[in-house]
C-alpha cells in the first residue's frame, strides 16, 4: 500500500498512453516528454505494481493482462476525479478556459462557424482548439486529448456520453452535362458512374458504400480526396459524380445538379464527451451551444 500511495495521476496518464499506443516513443511525442522520462515513469510503476506491465514483441510494447486491468480502472478514476475537481460556478461572460474539439471537415463547415461566433459573442475569454479526428476520435477522447468529439461514429464506453447533434442524408451531385443528370437517378445509372469520394486520409469509409452495395453498386473511386475541399471545382466540367451530405451539397446547387439516391442513406452526427467533463459547467454550456448552432444553421 505504501508503494501504491506514491503513484500520481500524471504517472497513470503516462501508463495509459503507452498502453493505448503500444509504444514508448509515440507516447512521449503525444505527452510532450522525452522518452527517457516516460521510461523512468513506467519503471517506477513496475516497481509499485510488481508487474512488468509491458513486454516487447517486435517493435511494439505489448501490455500485460495486469497492465490492461490497471489502465481500465485508472482511466475511470482519472475521468471521475477531474469531473469532481471542476468548479461548478459558471457565467459565460466571465468564464475562462480551453475547450478542445475533435471533428472533421463536415463539422467544421456546418457546426463550427456558428459555434465560434456564439462563443466570441457570449464567452470572449474562452478559447477553442479544433483538431482533426481522422478516424481516431475515440482514442483522442478517452485519452483526454480532446474534450468534445463530433462525428458520425459510435463506440461503447462506461465513461462516455453522447447526444444527437443533427441528422442529414446523402445526395448525388454532378455537372449539368453529365448524362446521369438527365432525369431521376437509378441504381443502373449509378453502376456506370465515375466516382469522386472523400475518405478523410483513408481512416474512414463513407457510410453510403455499404448501402450502395445492396444494389450491386461497388464504389471504386476515380478520384479520392482526404477532405471535401473544393469538390465543386473538381466536379464542374467533368464526368465525375460525388455522393455528399445534403448540407455540404446544398451550396453547390447553383453550379451542379443534385439528385436523390435510389434509396435514402441517412447520416446522423452525435457529440461525445466523458465523465471528465460531464458535470463541468463550461463544457455543459459548450454542448448546448453546439446543439443550438446546428438548429440555427438549418
Amino acid at each position: 500500500m505504501s508503494r501504491l500511495l506514491k503513484v500520481d495521476f500524471a504517472a497513470l496518464r503516462t501508463l495509459q498512453y503507452v498502453h493505448d499506443l503500444e509504444s514508448f516513443s509515440l507516447a512521449s511525442e503525444r505527452l510532450g516528454q522525452t522518452q527517457s522520462n516516460v521510461s523512468y515513469t513506467i519503471a517506477k510503476l513496475r516497481d509499485c505494481f510488481g508487474d512488468p506491465l509491458f513486454v516487447r514483441e517486435g517493435n511494439a510494447s505489448i501490455p500485460t493482462d495486469r497492465c490492461r486491468a490497471i489502465v481500465q480502472h485508472a482511466a475511470g478514476l482519472l475521468e471521475e476525479f477531474q469531473g469532481v475537481a471542476t468548479s461548478r460556478a459558471f457565467s459565460p461572460d466571465t468564464a475562462e478556459g480551453l475547450v478542445t474539439i475533435s471533428c472533421n471537415h463536415y463539422e467544421r463547415m456546418i457546426v463550427l462557424p456558428k459555434l465560434i461566433n456564439t462563443c466570441r459573442a457570449l464567452a470572449p475569454n474562452v478559447r477553442l482548439r479544433v483538431m482533426n479526428s481522422f478516424g481516431r476520435g475515440e482514442e483522442q477522447l478517452k485519452r483526454g486529448e480532446c474534450d468534445l468529439l463530433m462525428g458520425p461514429v459510435n463506440f461503447p464506453g462506461e465513461h462516455v456520453f453522447k447526444r444527437r447533434l443533427l441528422e442529414d442524408y446523402y445526395v448525388c451531385v454532378m455537372d449539368p452535362d453529365n448524362p446521369l443528370a438527365q432525369g431521376d437517378l437509378t441504381a443502373q445509372g449509378l453502376r456506370t458512374a465515375k466516382f469522386l469520394t472523400v475518405s478523410f486520409a483513408g481512416h474512414w469509409q463513407p457510410l453510403y458504400f455499404a448501402s450502395l452495395e445492396t444494389y450491386g453498386i461497388t464504389v471504386v473511386p476515380v478520384v479520392e480526396l482526404a477532405e471535401y475541399g473544393d469538390v465543386r471545382g473538381y466536379i464542374a466540367g467533368t464526368d465525375l459524380v460525388a455522393i455528399l451530405p445534403n448540407r455540404i451539397a446544398r451550396p453547390m446547387s447553383s453550379d451542379l445538379v443534385q439528385r436523390t439516391l435510389p434509396s435514402a442513406v441517412p447520416l446522423a452526427l452525435d457529440i461525445f464527451w466523458t465523465t471528465r467533463t460531464h458535470q463541468a459547467p463550461l463544457h455543459k454550456w459548450m454542448r448546448e451551444v453546439a446543439c443550438a448552432a446546428v438548429k440555427a444553421s438549418g
